[in-house]
């Protein structure tokens, strides 16, 4: 799949089928977000890859609305510093968005998960003090009832861009 098609088709999965990931796709998806670019090189990023059913369904009452966590085949947790940076927390978006591009090349839906209560995640996770997760990305082969959501489509680009000034 070329980058274009993979971006004009790739919407958010949080409904998955039963079947687990190979680890083979596991760790191209890992190889995608440690290749992404990041401020100065810095790759702030460290991944927790969580397989376990209860593990996930724990991590899944970390979010408001992470429940996707916990029915996927797997969920690879973003770690940073507790005072992560805004360009940092950019850095982080970077990673997550080649992990899911790589993992719908792959056939792999995905669905990222706010954890709106960190220090449960942690818990979960067992971080070391210095270190959080505030959010964490869902995978697994889409359900057949997996459909992209209803949001109208997305915005025009005239209405979305300017050119040389406002």
């Amino acid at each position: 799949m070329d980058v274009t098609t993979a971006v004009q088709t790739k919407y958010a999965v949080r409904s998955f089928t039963d079947q687990p990931l190979p680890k083979a796709v596991l760790t191209d998806i890992l190889n995608a977000g440690r290749r992404a670019q990041s401020s100065k090189n810095t790759q702030p990023w460290q991944f927790v890859v969580i397989e376990n059913r209860e593990t996930l369904q724990a991590l899944s009452g970390a979010g408001d609305y992470a429940q996707h966590i916990g029915i996927a085949a797997a969920a690879i947790c973003l770690i940073g510093k507790k005072d992560t940076t805004p360009w940092e927390a950019y850095d982080f978006g970077q990673a997550s968005s080649y992990m899911q591009l790589a993992a719908w090349e792959a056939g792999v839906g995905s669905c990222i998960a706010a954890f709106h209560r960190p220090e449960q995640a942690a818990q979960v996770l067992n971080l070391p003090d210095d270190k959080a997760c505030w959010c964490a990305l869902s995978f697994g082969y889409p359900s057949p009832d997996a459909k992209p959501a209803k949001m109208g489509g997305r915005k025009a680009l005239e209405d979305l861009t300017h050119w040389e000034t406002w």
